[in-house]
């Protein structure tokens, strides 16, 4: 990947010296970014020799080495041949940037298969198609084809999906002094993806923390998996977002499980920092030019009471919690500030103190206090007239950034720079301050709140999955399994059993008479539940009678219930009616999987029965997972308080609900054939042994031999 990077030499294809020639502009801009390496152009269409000093050649096998990286922007149709040239000359890194390809039509997607080919039979590794490609701020590359100054050097590298949404991006970054390390463009990710990327940045040292814009997900189980293991932030705004609707809602799951809450589930566990706002990649990389919040004890200041008291609202509504250091710190604090201080508390309000000279020391003493773990600090900076000698105008146009800057690193403790004013003023102030300014506490708390929560994520370590040894039964699961396909309803319930998720005894019957006698037989009361594949919601057909007490009224019931289906779904085909033991008294909770298509399997679980898409009372955990982490996520939610016990009631025990989840992550990992499954309600009785009392699953078809 260096070879990407900070290649030693490089080959721009399609050259030349005509008015608006775009790969020009790529040369242009890597000599004004200092790029140290050879450059040449190839172009098989010129009998040009020279463009602007560059060597240019028809072919790359005519170059005196052979270049460590060739970026391609050319017409699609002329790529996969430039490809075949790159490959004879041996060119093995490609940044291809040209459009044309899977992106846009049937012809354009045949060609990227042509690319693929093409670049498979040579090894060679590309970029793109179909983005700006790569810059680096060390090396001095820069091969987006936009005209381009250099910028900042500095310690955020960003991976981007979109090459135009990441020029302002770049853009951005450098309006708000927040320095680049690494650019990389991906496109269409052919052939390197966002993991390839992040994996080398994983290990760059000059990168710090990196973001992430994606547009779609391909390898989401890899991007987990590495995002836990990196010791640097990843922050990630995924776009093009979906809602279930999208889906054919085959079941509670369905729509119970859409793309955003799996992202933000997958982005959890691996300690990937989500955003939703694009500005927030600014915010988050400021925090984390500050050193680490180690806890949650926040000292807030001002010489603004009025801000002071709605900072504290914001900090209390972001979960800090205010740092008190004790009477004797404050006493110290008033005889530095020489009693100038309105009020000695947290928040700090600093309105009498006019003494700009006291700041740096009365910092120094708050971050130096083992009470505080971090601090913001707002104030402002007008427009003023020049001269003024009075107070006031030393007060709000003295810089003590620099000792700001010396207080927060002697103590090791974020100080979060906060200033209002004139914004000619507070730009300057931003390029010259050595540490991060923020526009305002809402972007300060944001901050240091992310920052606070990465290091707590990071210092627990990453998640460790049970590994038990294989479930004994998970053969006979796949045998089960190899003689369904498509929508399979509650005889699912056969299946849950062989993974230890019991279920009330129960058979099918087929007419209204042999109801009555499997209801005698299993032992009233009972519960009659239709069978039909045009039934996906049983109470919305009438298809679910309860407490049936006697064989007689089982048969009244089977009739019932196939008017019922006939007046809902006509000309439906009723396959039967199950007749289930009636499960005793207790809470009904619900377990879901589904399969989703970049994270693999996932289970959902949390509060049932037929209300559980109004309260939406549901967690979720990527498989494989852990006892632990599901028993953290069931005491997140509203049914976990219940099992806790509320209001006088005892509490139930957790245990068994939770290894029947366990159960059911094991299942879908066993059986990837299982594209969705629901199992609701999962009745929970007093003593916490549990039933699970209806179930429907989409069985994907055998695969082709």
């Amino acid at each position: 990947m260096d070879h990407f990077f900070a290649p030693a030499s490089l080959a721009v294809y399609g050259l030349s010296s005509k008015p608006g020639n775009t790969p020009r502009i790529i040369v242009d801009n890597c000599l004004r970014w200092g790029y140290r390496g050879r450059i040449f152009g190839v172009n098989p269409a010129t009998d040009e020799t020279d463009v602007g000093g560059i060597r240019v050649v028809r072919s790359a096998a005519e170059l005196p080495v052979a270049p460590e990286l060739a970026v391609v922007l050319i017409p699609a149709r002329y790529v996969p041949a430039a490809v075949e040239d790159c490959g004879r000359a041996g060119i093995t890194r490609l940044a291809v940037q040209s459009g044309g390809f899977n992106e846009s039509s049937e012809g354009g997607m045949a060609l990227a298969a042509q690319l693929r080919d093409a670049a498979r039979r040579h090894g060679i590794r590309f970029v793109g198609p179909n983005g700006l490609t790569l810059a680096d701020t060390a090396s001095g590359l820069c091969l987006p084809f936009v005209p381009s100054f250099p910028v900042r050097h500095g310690t955020f590298s960003l991976i981007t999906q979109s090459g135009g949404l990441g020029l302002f991006l770049w853009n951005l970054l450098e309006s708000e002094q927040v320095g680049l390390a690494k650019f990389a463009s991906i496109g269409n990710k052919l052939d390197l993806d966002e993991c390839d990327v992040l994996e080398y940045l994983a290990t760059d040292p000059s990168t710090r923390v990196i973001g992430l814009y994606l547009e779609q997900i391909g390898n989401g189980c890899r991007l987990v998996e590495l995002a836990a293991r990196i010791d640097k932030p990843v922050i990630l705004y995924k776009a093009n977002t979906t809602e279930a609707g999208s889906r054919a809602a085959m079941s509670h799951t369905a729509s119970l499980a859409h793309d955003e809450a799996i992202i933000d589930t997958a982005c959890a566990r691996a300690g990937i920092i989500r955003i939703h706002h694009l500005h927030d990649f600014i915010t988050t990389a400021k925090a984390f030019d500050l050193p680490p919040m180690r806890g949650k004890r926040i000292m807030v200041m001002s010489p603004a009471g009025g801000l002071g008291v709605a900072m504290a609202d914001d900090c209390e509504q972001a979960g800090f919690a205010f740092a008190d250091p004790g009477q004797a710190f404050y006493t110290e604090l008033a005889g530095i500030a020489n009693a100038g201080i309105i009020r000695l508390g947290n928040p700090l309000d600093m309105g009498d103190l006019y003494q700009i000279d006291k700041y740096p020391m009365m910092f120094s003493h708050v971050l130096a206090s083992s009470e505080v773990d971090g601090a913001i600090y707002a104030s402002q900076w007008p427009r003023m007239p020049a001269g003024g000698s009075d107070v006031f105008t030393a007060m709000f146009t003295t810089d003590i950034s620099l000792e700001l800057a010396g207080a927060m690193r002697s103590a090791d403790k974020p100080l979060a720079l906060v200033l209002y004013g004139d914004a000619p003023v507070i730009a300057a102030l931003k390029a010259r301050a050595p540490l991060p300014v923020f526009d305002g506490p809402e972007e300060a708390i944001r901050a240091l709140r992310r920052q606070m929560d990465f290091h707590v994520h990071k210092a627990a370590g990453p998640l460790q999955s049970d590994t038990p040894p294989p479930w004994p039964r998970a053969e006979e699961a796949r045998v089960w399994l190899n003689a369904r396909a498509g929508l399979v309803g509650e005889e699912g319930l056969e299946l849950l059993g062989l993974y230890d998720v019991p279920s009330p005894p129960a058979l099918v019957a087929r007419t209204a008479e042999e109801a009555e006698a499997l209801a005698e037989r299993i032992g009233c009361p009972v519960v009659l539940k239709v069978v039909s594949p045009a039934a996906i919601h049983k109470t919305e057909v009438g298809g679910v009678l309860v407490g049936i007490g006697s064989p007689e009224e089982a048969r009244r019931g089977f009739t019932r219930i196939k008017d019922n289906l006939a007046r809902h779904c006509p000309g439906a085909e009723l396959a039967g009616v199950r007749v289930m033991a009636m499960a005793p008294a207790g809470l009904d909770f619900f377990i879901g999987g589904l399969r989703d298509p970049s994270f693999g399997p996932v289970v959902l679980f949390g509060s049932g029965g037929i209300l559980v898409e109004l309260f939406q009372d549901v967690e979720r955990v990527l498989c494989p997972t852990s006892t632990a982490e599901i028993r953290a996520k069931l005491e997140r939610l509203k049914a976990g308080r219940i099992l806790a016990g509320m209001r006088g009631q005892p509490p139930i025990d957790p245990e068994p609900f939770i290894q029947a989840v366990g159960n059911v992550a094991r299942l879908l990992v066993d059986c990837p054939r299982i594209a969705e499954l629901d199992v609701n309600p999962v009745r929970i009785l007093p003593t916490g042994a549990l039933l699970a009392l209806d179930a429907r699953m989409r069985v994907l078809p055998p695969p082709s031999p």
